[in-house]
């Protein structure tokens, strides 16, 4: 069956680690009879949760595509990963729907990764409606949660329009404010239990104050009839929800099923559909192309998930914007300039596939062996030049350096990494030019364990992760002036080379600086390019532990040369001599990268943050606020962030997040020299062995 695409609704689960959003993909998915047995996350039996290391870890890593029926409706979801390592792909998620469910628990409200994904949404034009989760739970506060989102999300009106019966252990239901009728348990709406009615009509004015408020029109007549009907209501809030001047909010509890039937109502009665949504703007070559979700129109498909099936192969999700695609039909990858054929396109229930003929504009779906397509891609017909951006993701700033287990895991180690970095776009990895270390670089320690458990069992590949090197720099503190001379007899052509250099300390940052001032041709002038090339080769490897040599000026001033054995090579090997002299006077350091950090967080852990930040040398550069939380600005030395991922969710349980970002290079202080200088040192000797 093909859907049209007022008919659709595409729906990202999104939220804080924990809230519960893949057992309430699970129960959305049972109440409305897509699977006929609720899973559970903790007994490694949901649905979405089928990658061997989420079921062992008890959390979502990748977002996972599901779908039911509903009221004549499809609704495609996509559960994505709540934990903070794994925010690019929750990213990629969003990117491909219009509607966020943005899932909070009942009893913490708005935490971290609740304003990350709300922001990210936000930025991304997709429309939020609020789902306050675990409601059953001890503690439970639908209001709270609610105020928590008004207090802590910027530019958020959030406002009910339900009221739970009851809370905690006497949860049992919810009143939709919009209908007036009472969804309990999992039984069919009815009537709203009188002993409520009071506070049920005072909670439908508030909502009808909210939503009156958004357009003239319905103010009117709010003022004129004092009130506005059902159809009003619900055409005014989902006006509201396009323009995105309103956040409603929802209560369920998902391992209950309470509360399900009335969002599955809420989804096709007032969330976007593919048609109402404004056009995805792409690019034409350098110019902006609209594309809108007419089936007629020509195709235009993204992909915003890679996955690799042992049975199969790669996987490809797919979000038709515009056109409708056939099965095995040949589409164009405007990325890669690359062919491909849809194969064994598929309506997709997480790892199960069904296949069908044809996928409209709005729908998503799956195809199989898109070997030149890669998450993030645009597919469309043959000659086409669309590409639609892909979402602006974080920078990957934790890294290990990778070492295959045998010569013949390092033969496959690069086409695997390959795979995986085209599977998931917050996955980096590249050869360190300083250190020769192999780098893997993620959002977080686990986000790199997964992925070198995926090399393991999906590519059979074997690899030891240890902590990479830190890419110091080596300078001067003083100037000096230095010979540099090479002379070498052997019977026949000798070689000869002779120079006198200065070497000065410049400000920090302004790089290395050759000037050359001789005078009277002592050395001829078609050998200084040689001397700079000797220099800078020599400058590549320092004199203190092996580092480049950085912010200095090189002069050379004067220097001899012989008419027979003086060459390039000769001028070449008197240059580096000179600068391994120079440096041996002129009182070398080392500079250790100094990197620009933000951490986000509540109020009452900052002090701990800011205490550890200090012990790890860090400076303390200031504060602001954002909603709710704090965010602390310092500078701290690279070295003693390598494990920060690590040491902040210690800290702060999972409440904060940071980011980080190279600033400067700074001297490292003398007691901290030895212990480098000997590191580099075991490092030759290893290599050398």
């Amino acid at each position: 069956m093909s859907w049209q695409p007022k008919n659709l609704r595409n729906v990202a689960l999104v939220g804080h680690r924990g809230v519960g959003k893949t057992s309430l993909n699970e129960a959305m998915l049972h109440v409305a009879g897509a699977i006929s047995q609720l899973g559970s996350v903790d007994e490694g039996t949901a649905k979405s949760d089928y990658e061997e290391q989420e079921r062992q870890r008890k959390i979502s890593i990748s977002p996972t595509l599901c779908h039911y029926e509903h009221r004549s409706t499809k609704t495609n979801v996509i559960d994505c990963p709540g934990y903070s390592e794994f925010y690019v792909d929750a990213l990629y998620g969003l990117w491909a729907v219009e509607n966020a469910l943005l899932t909070l628990d009942a009893v913490a409200g708005v935490e971290v990764h609740t304003i990350k994904m709300y922001d990210a949404a936000r930025e991304m034009g997709v429309r939020v409606v609020g789902v306050i989760n675990k409601l059953d739970a001890e503690r439970a506060d639908f209001d709270a949660a609610v105020a928590s989102m008004n207090e802590s999300l910027t530019g958020c009106e959030a406002v009910a329009v339900q009221v739970p019966l009851g809370q905690g252990g006497s949860f049992t239901g919810v009143v939709d404010l919009l209908s007036g009728r009472a969804y309990v348990g999992q039984e069919k709406p009815g009537e709203v239990p009188a002993e409520l009615a009071e506070e049920i009509e005072l909670a439908r004015e508030a909502l009808i104050d909210a939503v009156a408020a958004t357009d003239d029109d319905l103010t009117m007549k709010y003022l004129e009839e004092g009130t506005l009907s059902e159809a009003e209501l619900k055409a005014g809030l989902k006006a509201a929800i396009v323009a995105g001047t309103l956040v409603p909010v929802l209560g369920t509890s998902a391992t209950a099923e309470i509360g399900i039937s009335a969002l599955l109502d809420f989804l096709v009665d007032t969330a976007i559909s593919p048609a109402d949504a404004e056009p995805r703007i792409a690019m034409d070559g350098e110019n902006e192309a609209e594309l809108t979700a007419d089936p007629s129109g020509q195709p235009a498909l993204i992909c915003f998930k890679t996955t690799t099936d042992p049975y199969v192969g790669r996987v490809s999700l797919l979000r038709v914007l515009s056109g409708t695609v056939k099965a095995d039909a040949d589409v164009y990858n405007t990325n890669s300039g690359e062919r491909e054929r849809l194969s064994a396109l598929s309506a997709t229930q997480a790892q199960q596939a069904d296949g069908v003929d044809e996928l409209v504009a709005g729908d998503m779906g799956s195809a199989v062996r898109l070997e030149d397509t890669a998450t993030g891609d645009t597919l469309a017909s043959q000659g086409s030049s669309i590409k639609v951006p892909r979402p602006v993701a974080p920078d990957s700033m934790y890294a290990v350096a990778v070492t295959a287990a045998s010569r013949a895991d390092a033969d496959k180690l690069s086409d695997a990494l390959s795979r995986l970095a085209a599977e998931d776009m917050g996955l980096k990895y590249e050869r360190n030019v300083e250190t020769g270390e192999l780098l893997l670089m993620g959002l977080g320690p686990m986000h790199l364990d997964v992925a070198v458990a995926k090399l393991r069992n999906q590519y059979d590949v074997d690899v030891s992760m240890s902590e990479p090197r830190v890419a110091y720099r080596e300078t001067v503190r003083r100037g000096v002036r230095v010979q540099g001379r090479h002379k070498k007899q052997t019977g026949g052509r000798g070689q000869f080379g002779d120079v006198w250099i200065r070497l000065e300390p410049q400000e920090r940052g302004e790089g290395f600086e050759f000037a050359n001032e001789i005078k009277g041709g002592s050395v001829p002038t078609n050998y200084i390019p040689a001397v700079e090339k000797g220099v800078r080769a020599a400058m590549e490897r320092g004199q203190i532990a092996g580092y480049p040599v950085v912010d200095v000026k090189v002069t050379l001033d004067d220097g001899s040369a012989h008419p027979v054995d003086s060459s390039d090579m000769a001028f070449q090997l008197a240059g580096g001599i000179a600068i391994r002299s120079a440096m041996e006077q002129a009182d070398a350091v080392l500079l250790e990268p100094i990197m620009d950090v933000t951490v986000t967080g509540p109020e009452d852990i900052m002090g701990d943050i800011m205490s550890d930040l200090n012990s790890k040398r860090g400076r303390i550069l200031g504060t602001d606020q954002a909603g709710s939380l704090q965010v602390i600005n310092a500078q701290v030395p690279q070295s003693e962030m390598m494990r920060y991922a690590a040491d902040l969710r210690s800290i702060s349980q999972g409440r904060a997040s940071y980011e980080m970002s190279f600033s400067h290079y700074e001297e490292l202080p003398a007691h901290l020299t030895d212990q480098v200088v000997a590191q580099a040192k075991q490092a030759q000797e290893n290599e050398d062995s």
